[in-house]
């Protein structure tokens, strides 16, 4: 079960951690509930007042029982101990914890008989707090918040922000945003789709495929200085907008330090949602990095490593998809790193496919080939090789006719057998030196075909 969990996992994480908070990010809130734990129990806790003596510590109970032996004390010199007083003091007891248990050790027997009394009325003691129940709050709350904080970002981005959040910024503010970041969005918007027009219009005269329209075509642009995970679902107009997956890219390697990062590869996914379980993935990498073992081998772990330069193409295929990402322009960075180690700018064209016929992976079987009708047999001009065999031996015609005596009932004879023939035939011909004679079908059976038992069965008809 856990396994499964896990795979799951594995196969929709590219999906879902674009709205993944930061690593960072649930370590600050995790330090903030620290923060306000120790502001709370160490820096500035709370003052009781008006509480219960039960919740005083056991020398404070103590200070209130001898109290209370003084008063007895002071009313039992004066002669003046009423039952009313006495009740008080009965209650007074009870307001404790074991009251028989604190007067006998601390030897105020004078009143113990108030003590017996009171231990009718007083509550149960309470359960001392264990060191588990102790540091509870600063263990178990901080995993909460974090799963929490987590759980909330996910539906933060799956739902309340497209639904709620992103309508009501648009409505404000008449458009994606009218800060730098929004207007970069908006402007690589613009130019995937004026892109994604021209290549649909240059598919149409020079078809890059031979798979026919895709589902769906999406274009792709990195530049330095993005935050690039670009990610599209697939869903077949044809069919009411079936949802079928979902494709993108994001950044797989960088190579050296600063900002903006150096991008040395990038990563291509395909998720099928009728095989959640995985996310096919192959890398785009810059030439240094394909030339670089130690690189190449961390990209390799990844899937299928191509190298980046115009007209690349790298497939991925599901059971149900085919996902083929074909690189349209492409220019690399200049600077102190290595020459073509980084890319500068990267357009990138993602088409989708209905796989049809069998799934990867799956051998068709073979075809079942039908029996041909039975034919007479003829020689071939010329006979072919065959390995040598030993030729059979038959016995000799007898001088005299034969007689034909029926074989017996427990034993068939073989169709292949040679027949008797009369004394006067000529031995029958043979073919490749030694084989079984070749004999043609008799001509005076018109239903030879029709009799497996080689001439030995009567099927005259009756009646």
């Amino acid at each position: 079960m856990i396994g499964k969990i896990r795979d799951t996992l594995i196969g929709l994480w590219p999906v879902i951690k674009t709205y993944v908070p930061k690593t960072g990010l649930i370590i600050a809130v995790v330090v903030a509930f620290l923060i306000g734990l120790i502001w709370s129990y160490l820096v500035d806790p709370l003052t009781y007042y008006d509480g219960d003596l039960r919740t005083l510590g056991q020398s404070w109970q103590d200070e209130w029982v001898r109290s209370i032996a003084s008063e007895y004390q002071l009313a039992a010199d004066g002669a003046v101990i009423t039952p009313e007083f006495r009740q008080n003091l009965v209650t007074k007891l009870s307001w404790i914890d074991n009251p028989v248990e604190v007067v006998n050790r601390l030897g105020l027997m004078q009143i113990a008989d108030l003590a017996n009394e009171a231990q009718v009325l007083a509550p149960p003691t309470p359960v001392q707090p264990s060191i588990l129940a102790t540091i509870r709050p600063w263990l178990l709350g901080p995993i909460v918040i974090a799963v929490g904080f987590v759980i909330g970002s996910l539906l933060y981005g799956f739902y309340i922000n497209p639904m709620v959040v992103e309508p009501i910024r648009k409505r404000i503010r008449g458009s994606q945003g009218t800060d730098a970041a929004g207007a970069a969005k908006i402007a690589d918007i613009k130019a995937a789709r004026v892109m994604a027009a021209k290549l649909s219009s240059d598919e149409a005269a020079a078809p890059t495929s031979n798979l026919g329209p895709p589902v769906v075509r999406h274009v792709s642009i990195y530049q330095p200085g993005r935050a690039y995970d670009d990610s599209f679902s697939i869903e077949d107009a044809k069919k009411d907008d079936e949802f079928l997956g979902e494709c993108g890219a994001v950044i797989s390697e960088t190579i050296g330090a600063g900002q903006p990062e150096k991008v040395t590869a990038i990563e291509a996914w395909l998720f099928d949602k009728e095989d959640f379980v995985r996310t096919l993935t192959g890398v785009f990498a810059s030439e240094h990095a394909y030339n670089d073992p130690a690189i190449r081998a961390k990209l390799a772990e990844k899937g299928e490593v191509v190298v980046a330069k115009p007209g690349a193409i790298l497939k991925l295929e599901t059971n149900t998809l085919t996902l083929q990402v074909r690189i349209v322009d492409m220019t690399y960075g200049t600077g102190p790193l290595p020459p073509n180690s980084y890319f500068d700018k990267l357009t990138m064209e993602l088409q989708a496919w209905r796989r049809s016929g069998a799934p990867v992976g799956v051998t068709q079987p073979a075809m079942p080939v039908p029996a041909m009708p039975a034919t007479n047999y003829a020689p071939p001009p010329t006979a072919p090789v065959y390995a040598p065999q030993p030729a059979p031996t038959f016995a000799p015609p007898p001088a005299a006719p034969a007689t034909f005596t029926p074989p017996p009932a427990q034993s068939m004879p073989s169709p292949f057998a040679p027949q008797q023939r009369p004394a006067a035939s000529p031995p029958p011909a043979t073919y490749g030196g030694g084989l079984t004679p070749l004999k043609p079908p008799p001509l005076q059976s018109p239903r030879q075909d029709d009799d497996p038992f080689g001439g030995s069965g009567d099927f005259t008809p009756v009646g």
